[in-house]
């Protein structure tokens, strides 16, 4: 015998080693050749569905479906009270549409149950057991996929109740101890560009306006009651498109902020009752023009005017006893007489304005000047009245036309109150 020739196969396994094992059975379905695990599974899942008559994309299991729900419940009125408050506080339109796109991208995250996902868990989970046997019982679960109910209140709380919320402007009012104050106002969708204050609300009078209320809002008019004697701090601020509001006669306080940036704003007159202005109340009212303020107004605050440029001309309060830093920068002012009650001017007060008139009134109790007081103003020359202490530095610096200036031997001046200014200092 060669020994290169293997030897016979004994008769009793002739048969079985002449049919190989699985012959006719590929030990792999060709649809899943040349397919990742992953493929593979997700196509035998398919196959297995389709066999129990499943629809992948009609019908859902019952646990799935509630998460959804209970997920698009959630969801859905967080929408709605976004809008409200931003509705209602006047925040900016883009932030609001931001959360309302980060809580729908986390809505639809809990939207993607994947059934199949779930299926391939539960397969890996127990590799000894058929297929079939595996996913069969999980459908005994099934039921209609409510993909459009859930669409449905998202878009509910999210377009139609705010837009029947907000079809038209609402105010809001609270109680207070002396009646009746404006506490929110939101927005309509139409109608939006006049409003009107009623004198009282359920025959109890309107007393004043909180602050924020109106802030930020694309009113064009307003008419308040004589009965409000209170505008609190930015109430009206940010109103761009501001026209036209008329000061109650009975008004004593406005805030500060109260009109910061009403660039429209086009005069206001001021009753004689108002005694406090505060702080930017009307600040960068550029196209403002105004009464003269009261005589018996008691405080102005820093930058009170500051950019008003329609100012041109006004007669202070009487009784003022400060006039704070740039109250009246960048203004059209060209004249002004400081009262005698005048102690403090603060710094950058009169700025960068047409100055070309600066008169203090007799017994003047000034006693400071602050920096840059009159800096870059159109003043021709000054006489400082003998009270005065101290001038801070660059108080009259590039004043170009400033020739000649009288100071009181007494008061003390800093460093370059005078600097770029061609002026001629005497002192008496």
């Amino acid at each position: 015998m060669n020994p290169d020739t293997p030897p016979p196969i004994p008769p009793q396994y002739q048969s079985k080693a002449q049919t190989p094992p699985y012959q006719g059975q590929p030990v792999i379905d060709p649809m899943f050749v040349g397919k990742s695990e992953a493929q593979i599974l997700d196509g035998i899942i398919d196959r297995e569905l389709t066999a129990s008559g499943f629809d992948v994309k009609n019908d859902s299991l019952t646990h799935f479906e509630k998460k959804k729900l209970t997920a698009t419940l959630i969801s859905a009125p967080i929408n709605l009270i976004i809008i409200t408050l931003f509705r209602t506080f006047h925040y900016s339109n883009f932030s609001a549409i931001v959360l309302i796109l980060i809580n729908f991208w986390i809505w639809h995250k809990f939207q993607k149950s994947d059934l199949k996902a779930f299926l391939t868990k539960e397969i890996k989970a127990r590799p000894d057991e058929k297929f079939s046997d595996v996913i069969a019982p999980q459908l005994y679960d099934k039921c209609k996929n409510q993909k459009w109910l859930r669409l449905g209140i998202i878009v509910a709380f999210t377009f139609l109740i705010p837009a029947l919320m907000f079809l038209k402007p609402h105010v809001f009012y609270e109680d207070a101890p002396d009646g009746k104050y404006v506490r929110f106002y939101t927005e309509g969708l139409t109608g939006g560009e006049s409003l009107v204050i009623p004198d009282e609300i359920d025959g109890i009078p309107v007393k004043g306006i909180r602050g924020d209320v109106f802030n930020s809002t694309n009113l064009v008019s307003v008419t308040l009651p004589n009965s409000i004697d209170t505008l609190r701090g930015h109430a009206f601020e940010g109103c761009e498109d501001l026209m036209e509001i008329n000061l109650p006669k009975n008004l004593k306080y406005i805030g500060g902020h109260a009109f910061d940036g009403c660039y429209m704003l086009s005069h206001v007159d001021f009753p004689s009752s108002l005694r406090y202005i505060g702080g930017y109340a009307f600040n960068e009212c550029a196209s403002m023009t105004i009464s003269d303020l009261p005589s018996e107004m008691d405080s102005i605050g820093a930058y009170a005017f500051c950019g008003c440029f329609g100012i041109e001309k006004i007669t202070l309060p009487k009784n003022l006893t400060e006039i704070h830093a740039f109250t009246f920068s960048r203004t059209g002012l060209q004249e002004i007489t400081i009262p005698a009650s005048v102690q403090r001017i603060g710094e950058q007060a009169f700025s960068l304005t047409c100055l070309n008139k600066l008169i203090f009134e007799d017994k003047s109790q000034l006693l400071r000047i602050g920096s840059r007081a009159f800096f870059d103003t159109e003043l021709t020359e000054v006489v400082i009245p003998p009270s005065v202490k101290e001038i801070r530095g660059s108080a009259f610096r590039s004043c170009k036309k400033l020739k000649s200036a009288s100071i009181p031997k007494s008061c003390n001046l800093s460093d370059k109150v005078f600097k770029d200014s061609p002026t001629t200092v005497t002192e008496y």
